[in-house]
């Protein structure tokens, strides 16, 4: 039997696409007239591909936008463009070709028609393109994966240098063996190599039937298998009357066709064909013409904001807490650089226990001046693990750090300040635990007085509102989904907040409690609210919402038209050493002077919270808490000699409601408290 050895070239083309972040299973694209094979990709959001072809498989040529209808849910879009893909600049081609170079093409005469077909291929190439030219070989082998084919390669985008390569492979580069499906297999690994969403095209030349590859057709099927994008097109010039029906299946399999050659003469009409096919395609540009809709509201309507008389007292906790390892007092607490700042300073300013906790040196300081009778004893401590391990150095270090800056800053005599040194607290935090060892390494300050210690009382305005919180209510509708939106908050007329999004709204959007507070709120008579949506088409919609509406009423107000005002008095219990409910000496003081504060107040109404940090179970610091507030319930009713009454409340919180975050062991010290809160109106 006469073997046949013939010629076989593979085409490889991806076009690079990137696919739109929204769903497209709603668009309908209708057929231009005339167009028998029709098919259409997405490039983009607004952008689609689109091929169409008579029924001889023949482009049409010259279409416009006119000749395109897109239509969604029963509307209609605008076609802003119709460019073939000849002229776009945004899509480039990535083609691969493997020719079979075997000696078969020299004895058909059909060396110089095939090299002038590929004059054909090389017409559509443009400089965003990026051309693989792939041969066989006799002697070299190239590794694509798992497979080790007999190919060599040239990567270009120059016509030049493809055509020279193209010229050698059939002079001195011609081989005795036809291998297309190694070709195929070659392409196929070069496509999988492109990004998931690039449209692939092949296009198959071979004049001979393949029995010299070390693989199979079932292997190319297979090494076709989640190809995305993929179509695939077949030449046959082979002598024998009919298609190949392998390479028939493959291309009709993958959405493409077959041409039959049976003359040399036939090859440069029919790569015609094939490039018109790849090339002559349509970039169509679109939109639909419904922006979004909607409403916006604020809510409530009107907000009613009462200035409040804030009397705080809060504990001063006399612990200094240092980094591991350190005897610096770190910087976080306030410090003076001198002595002439310490003559400002007055603690009556301070506001909330975190301030005046980091204050805790300038308060000790200007009380042991105020009494200069007064000692204290500074007790320096370790965590006495780990690189503290009985490091009564540095616990010494630590304690002499705050005496020296109590020295030389506030002036305050060394006879006056003990020091000592230690390793563990008397009452230690848990060592089981990274936060109960960082409370360990600290400096504690005991006075033999009580006012050195004492709380730090301020007087100060809150407001109160009687909502919750603020809400802003977009009801937008989009029917191609939100890209963006820009949400502005204006108090007065003027801009004061803003929010972003790139997903779909929700229809309520609370505004931050921290930004909108009463008292911020308060310096306003009104509050509007704006949004601008894009959708995923590009276009734009704004809403405003009606004002909301902001009535303060402030304490000389309600005094001009002799109405009481509101105020509230909040004091604080710490000092609940670790996993106690014990309440202290220096606390039992601090509950009889609130009793007696109550009695004098007609109508006031007392509501004590237990807190505890974060370490340990929920459910036992839940307890815990509510051992603590009720310790102190049953004391004011002691001290009282009688039952609380209805006006008083009293409960626990546990570690769900922190009074203060509970990164730092001051802040956990802090939760360690029991709240009771006094509110009366004050009539003059």
């Amino acid at each position: 039997m006469k073997k046949y050895i013939g010629l076989s070239i593979v085409i490889l083309v991806g076009l690079l696409l990137v696919m739109p972040a929204h769903a497209q299973e709603d668009l309908e694209v209708v057929a231009p007239a005339g167009a028998v094979e029709f098919s259409y990709k997405y490039l983009d959001a607004n952008k689609l591909l689109v091929s169409a072809a008579d029924g001889e498989g023949n482009p049409l040529r010259d279409l416009t936008g006119e000749d395109f209808v897109l239509m969604r849910g029963g509307k209609q879009a605008q076609i802003l463009s119709a460019e073939p893909l000849e002229t776009s600049k945004d899509v480039s081609l990535n083609i691969v070709m493997v020719v079979d170079n075997s000696a078969s093409m020299r004895r058909r005469n059909a060396i110089q028609p095939i090299i002038r077909a590929m004059e054909n291929l090389y017409a559509i190439i443009r400089p965003i393109d990026n051309i693989t030219v792939v041969v066989f070989s006799d002697r070299d082998t190239m590794a694509f994966g798992d497979y080790n084919l007999h190919v060599r390669m040239k990567q270009s985008n120059q016509i030049e240098e493809l055509r020279d390569f193209i010229r050698e492979s059939f002079d001195a580069g011609l081989t005795n063996k036809t291998v297309v499906y190694e070709g195929m297999l070659a392409g196929l690994s070069v496509l999988h190599g492109l990004p998931e969403d690039t449209n692939k095209f092949m296009v198959v030349f071979t004049d001979g039937e393949d029995i010299n590859s070390a693989f199979r057709g079932p292997v190319v099927e297979k090494a076709a298998e989640g190809l995305a994008n993929f179509e695939a097109y077949a030449i046959d010039y082979m002598p024998r009357s009919g298609t190949d029906p392998f390479l028939r299946t493959f291309s009709e399999s993958h959405g493409g066709r077959i041409w039959k050659a049976t003359a040399a003469e036939d090859l440069v009409p029919i790569f015609q064909a094939v490039m018109s096919k790849l090339l002559y395609r349509y970039v169509v540009t679109y939109r639909f013409l419904y922006p979004p809709s909607g409403t916006l509201a604020l809510a409530p309507a009107v907000v009613n904001v009462e200035e409040i008389t804030t009397i705080d007292s809060a504990p001063l906790l006399n612990y200094i807490y240092f980094d591991t390892g350190q005897s610096a007092i770190p910087e976080r607490y306030v410090r003076f650089r001198g002595q002439d700042q310490t003559a400002a300073f007055d603690s009556a300013e301070l506001r909330s226990a975190q301030e005046k906790y980091l204050n805790v040196l300038n308060i000790v300081g200007r009380r042991l001046t105020a009494f200069p009778t007064a000692n204290i004893r500074i007790v320096g401590c370790n965590g006495d693990m780990g690189e503290e391990k009985g490091r009564i150095d540095l616990s010494r270090a630590r304690a002499e750090s705050v005496k020296a800056y109590l020295q030389y800053i506030w002036g305050i005599d060394p006879a006056r300040m003990t020091v000592e040194a230690r390793n563990l607290p008397e009452v230690p935090s848990s060592r089981g635990t990274p936060e109960g060892r960082q409370e360990n390494q600290r400096v504690e300050i005991h006075a033999d007085r009580d006012e050195i210690l004492d709380v730090v009382t301020s007087t100060y305005a809150e407001a109160r509102m009687d909502a919750e919180a603020l809400q802003v209510q977009p009801r937008i509708v989009s029917e191609h989904g939100v890209y963006s939106w820009k949400l502005t908050i204006s108090g007065d007329g003027s801009p004061i907040h803003s929010m972003t999004g790139s997903d779909t709204l929700a229809e309520t959007l609370p505004l931050p409690a921290d930004k909108f507070t009463p008292l911020n709120i308060a310096s306003y008579k009104q509050l509007t609210a704006e949004i601008e949506v894009e959708d995923m088409e590009g276009q734009f919609y704004t809403a405003a919402s009606d004002p909301l509406t902001v009535n303060f009423l402030q304490r000389e107000e309600r005094r001009a038209r002799n109405l009481g005002y509101k105020v509230q008095e909040k004091y604080a219990l710490i000092l609940f050493d670790f996993n106690s409910d014990a309440i202290k000496a220096r606390n039992e003081v601090i509950v009889r002077q609130i009793v007696a504060r109550i009695d004098t107040l007609p109508d006031v109404s007392v509501n004590i919270v237990g807190h505890t940090d974060n370490i340990g179970k929920e459910e036992y610091n839940l307890d815990l808490s509510e051992r603590r507030a009720r310790a102190v319930f049953d004391q004011i009713s002691a001290v009282r000699g009688d039952a609380a009454g209805e006006a008083f409340k009293f409960s626990g919180v546990g570690p769900f409601d922190p009074l203060f975050t509970n990164d730092l062991p001051e802040n956990r010290a802090l939760n360690r408290t029991v709240t009771i809160t006094l509110l009366y109106e004050q009539k003059e």
